[in-house]
């Protein structure tokens, strides 16, 4: 590299290595490809010290600094000022020197070389200004300072804001190179963005700018990448086709020697082919989705259960706070029963992230429930998830210590549970009752307070699913005491009266989350928390009939006649399980309302970083911190956030995510969305999950905030949680395609006396706007013609 005036002006390709914070990243690739052997017109660059020796001018300082710092300035005013300064004398003789060697005496092209130009993230193709066909002193000069001007126009300025490249260091080296009088010219892209088992060439005649502004309509070929020569995609015009083959040559060697693949922009002036540019392609992005996702593999997976634990599409900050609270969760309950080990621990073991929703690791789950005695995995499903399943086949079943050992690790396991929920409960009331001001607290003192809360958050999640579990347990319990007496059917419905009032949660404060740990509270939603009318229990009246129903069954009466039982002793173990059920319920939704008022503290923790980084300029709006990950948000309090284009990437997939149909029930990968097969016929069969019977309108609702719901409709819906409450409270009846019998939807139905019908899958498509008639006792679901509506 030979230097002819020293630090402004370098001809490039021969000499020191030219260096992109002296050159800017398209004249350094320039440098390296001329030196690697390539055919490049001649060139040379005007550096980033002959930038900055001319902005020092008192005018263009004071103009850049306030564009700099925010001040929007059109571009016309811009270029005014750049172009009313003359460039001093010694530096406009070395820039005239420069193009007359390397253009021999002929035109030149004038080309932007940003110092954050051609990047591998960030191209800024087209932000800045080049010209081309350049002759004498003064065209030259000018479009000198054109091209640095245009490193402060208004769209530029917003690129690298976008990007994240909005730096005090800017300056604009620019390229000069010979034009060369080009018969075809073109791109090509090594790697199709459409099709990454192809090559992309663009050819037009003449020159490339042509193509780039977009005044011609290229001509395009696409062949496969290993075999260029091979039958193209569509046939070309002779000497288009030898331009267009010679070209993907080229470009390919270009990507074997950069080794990744490249944009690379090209000429031919009838005897040589020229290689005009090459950079990273930064076309589109090589993740699929917003990068947050869980690696994907072969193991099934299921949204059974978690897609009510973690409804919806979840943004990186609470996925990442909430996945960590119930792994632990998991591992944890599990850990307790002996069921989980830590040869299992691996990140993400249980708990996946597809297309932005929670699932399950159905594979290692089925792999804990065979390592409990007794358990099988259809039983875990059942239970747990809300999945119907077949009962133990009893050729699997235990032995008898074995199981007993098993039923005493359970029973301890319960009272600890107890215990731990009273403790949770208890320690989560005093957070929420003073909550400190957080505006006195610095950055250190509240991410650390934040890491306190996720802390309790993990051991009151542990505590809720422990007494879920447990609740669960004795809940099919009852159920099979039950069952044998008055049957499966029989049985299920006594069970749902028995405990109706159970899950009659106290009502959230507007400060706790809705649905989700760390998710948007009440007060955010702009309505007022769900308060559940005081209606009597049926528990009294229930038991009452249970037991008449029981005792007057021939069996019943016989067995206690032969045992000699003056009292009905199992009249009172019934009674004693069934305050045992509605108990474990009960300490259930407390644990499950004390979860979500500390996430609703978590969220109020969250938005106030977020404010602050908001008003640090690092993010655009303080919600914008639920699209950090937990890491990215220490990071972002440092000064370093990622760039707001990739927020934005994030944020459009989550939108997109977001109005996708949910995940399948079972799957493997990551599923394409799918819309739900409607089932066909006029009866629909699926739980009994609420007693009663209710004829009314159907309305399909998937986002309990943005639709208009009437009262007395019948509430559909895929999935439910504690944010559709207020719904719940206003249906006629409910139809719910996914869910157990203590799922959010069959308890609450249960409270407030609303007749509910559950496992009805498709029920979204074909129920929404139909006359129908939900029968909450039967499990079925009619579909009326109009002109037959009772």
């Amino acid at each position: 590299m030979t230097t002819v005036a020293p630090a402004t002006v370098v001809i490039l390709g021969a000499g020191a290595t030219a260096g992109a914070d002296t050159v800017g990243g398209k004249a350094a690739m320039i440098d390296r490809l001329a030196r690697a052997g390539f055919d490049v017109p001649p060139a040379a660059a005007l550096t980033a010290t002959a930038y900055r020796e001319f902005v020092t001018d008192p005018a263009l300082a004071d103009l850049v600094g306030r564009v700099a710092g925010g001040v929007p300035v059109p571009a016309d005013d811009v270029d005014r000022a750049f172009l009313d300064i003359a460039i001093p004398d010694r530096l406009a003789t070395a820039i005239v020197a420069a193009a007359v060697r390397v253009g021999a005496g002929g035109q030149v092209a004038v080309r932007s070389s940003a110092t954050v130009e051609d990047l591998a993230g960030a191209s800024s193709a087209g932000q800045y200004r080049s010209s081309l066909n350049v002759t004498g002193r003064t065209a030259l000069l000018r479009a000198v300072r054109l091209t640095w001007a245009s490193l402060w126009h208004p769209a530029p300025c917003a690129y690298r804001r976008a990007w994240g490249l909005a730096r005090a260091d800017l300056a604009m080296p620019v390229l000069l190179m010979r034009m060369v009088p080009a018969r075809w010219a073109g791109v090509v892209f090594t790697v199709d963005p459409t099709d990454p088992g192809r090559s992309r060439v663009e050819v037009v005649p003449g020159l490339g700018e042509a193509l780039v502004s977009g005044a011609r309509t290229p001509e395009v070929w696409r062949p496969v990448r290993d075999a260029p020569d091979a039958v193209p995609d569509r046939a070309l015009p002779v000497d288009t086709a030898g331009a267009a083959r010679a070209a993907v040559a080229l470009a390919l060697r270009v990507e074997r020697w950069a080794g990744q693949p490249q944009d690379v922009e090209w000429a031919v002036d009838g005897d040589r082919l020229w290689l005009v540019q090459s950079r990273p392609i930064t076309t589109g992005s090589t993740v699929d989705g917003d990068g947050c996702d869980t690696a994907v593999d072969t193991d099934e997976l299921t949204t059974a259960g978690i897609a009510e634990m973690l409804p919806g599409v979840l943004p990186p900050l609470v996925w990442d706070i909430d996945a960590f609270l119930v792994e632990e969760a998991l591992r944890t309950v599990l850990g307790q029963l002996g069921a989980y080990t830590a040869d299992r621990a691996g990140p993400h073991g249980l708990v996946r992230r597809v297309r932005g929703r929670a699932a399950l690791n159905l594979d290692l789950l089925k792999t804990v429930a065979a390592a409990l005695p007794g358990g099988s995995p259809e039983d875990l499903e059942r239970e747990y998830f809300g999945v119907v399943g077949a009962p133990t086949d009893d050729a699997t079943r235990p032995g008898r210590l074995r199981l007993a050992r098993h039923h005493a690790r359970v029973a301890a396991a319960r009272r600890r549970s107890a215990a731990e929920a009273e403790v949770v409960v208890a320690a989560v009331e005093e957070v929420t009752a003073r909550p400190p001001e957080l505006s006195t607290l610095d950055d250190a003192a509240l991410s650390a307070y934040q890491r306190r809360l996720t802390d309790l958050g993990a051991r009151a999640m542990a505590a809720e699913l422990a007494v879920a579990a447990a609740a669960a347990g004795l809940y099919q319990q009852l159920e099979s005491m039950l069952a044998g007496h008055l049957g499966a059917a029989e049985a299920a419905t006594a069970v749902q009266r028995l405990t109706t009032g159970a899950g009659l949660a106290p009502p959230p404060p507007a400060g706790a989350s809705r649905s989700v740990f760390a998710g948007p509270t009440w007060a955010e939603s702009g309505g007022p928390p769900p308060v559940a009318p005081t209606t009597p229990s049926a528990d009294d009246a229930a038991r009452r009939a249970v037991r008449r129903r029981l005792q007057s069954d021939p069996k019943w009466r016989r067995v206690r006649w032969l045992t000699g039982q003056v009292v009905d002793v199992r009249i009172h173990v019934l009674q004693r399980l069934a305050d045992d059920v509605t108990d474990g319920l009960s300490r259930r939704e407390r644990v499950k309302a004390a979860v979500l008022a500390l996430g609703g503290e978590t969220r109020r923790v969250h938005l106030d970083l977020g404010r602050r980084l908001h008003e640090r300029g690092l993010l655009n709006r303080p919600a914008d911190v639920d699209l950090l990950r937990r890491t990215e948000l220490d990071a972002a309090l440092s000064g370093c956030p990622p760039a707001p284009a990739e927020l934005a990437r994030r944020r459009r997939w989550i939108r997109r995510w977001t109005v996708d149909p949910p995940l399948p029930e079972r799957f493997v990968g990551r599923p394409a969305p799918v819309e739900a097969v409607a089932p066909s016929g006029g009866r629909l069969r699926g739980w009994a999950a609420g007693p009663g019977r209710y004829t009314g309108r159907a309305h399909a609702v998937t986002d309990p905030l943005t639709t208009s719901f009437g009262d007395d409709e019948v509430l559909v819906a895929t999935a439910t949680d504690a944010g559709w409450s207020p719904l719940f409270m206003r249906a006629g009846a409910v139809v719910v395609e996914r869910g157990g019998p203590l799922s959010h939807a069959a308890i609450v139905a249960r409270e407030l006396g609303v007749p509910a019908v559950l496992n009805l899958p498709g029920a979204m498509a074909a129920l929404d706007g139909r006359l129908v008639t939900v029968d909450g006792t039967a499990g079925e679901v009619t579909v009326h013609e109009e002109a037959q509506a009772p």
